[in-house]
């Protein structure tokens, strides 16, 4: 894979995936805010949307890290390759990012079956509760991703 855009030890893929990160919280803000402005179709196609580039995303990035030779491989630069920090850091990384994606994928999923988009009442409530927890999901993701991509390329 060739060198990365943000000027760190990470290639091309690994800069591009921690900049979909960053993103993330803020386009998934913006999709609450068309939700709440009336537009529930622009509301679900952002969401399904982000969702599909995400999950891409991520898929890309487990083929890079094993074409890589592995995690150990991926991040052999790293000062804190072996340590307690990164190891734990990265497991927690991946549990709540694998947590949110279900919980946000059975929202969608749902969402789309209800037909959310003409219907928005039809399990608002729970649809509401349920995404503020992605959002958190979403947010976590992101500041443990940069934390993870600081330790694993830029320190």
């Amino acid at each position: 894979m060739p060198a990365g855009f943000l000027g760190t030890r990470g290639d091309l893929l690994m800069d591009a995936v921690v900049v979909a990160i960053v993103l993330t919280p803020f386009l998934f803000f913006w999709a609450v805010r068309l939700a709440r402005s009336g537009r529930y179709t622009q509301h679900r196609n952002l969401q399904t949307g982000l969702l599909g580039v995400l999950l891409l995303a991520v898929i890309l990035f487990e083929v890079d890290v094993r074409v890589s030779g592995g995690t150990e491989a991926f991040l052999a630069g790293s000062p804190y390759l072996g340590t307690a920090l990164l190891t734990w850091l990265l497991r927690i990384h991946v549990a709540i990012a694998v947590a949110t994606f279900g919980l946000w994928l059975a929202i969608v999923v749902q969402a789309w079956r209800a037909r959310m988009d003409l219907h928005p009442q039809a399990f608002s409530a729970v649809h509401r509760r349920r995404g503020y927890w992605v959002f958190a999901g979403v947010v976590f993701t992101a500041v443990s991703g940069v934390w993870l991509y600081w330790i694993g390329f830029v320190a």
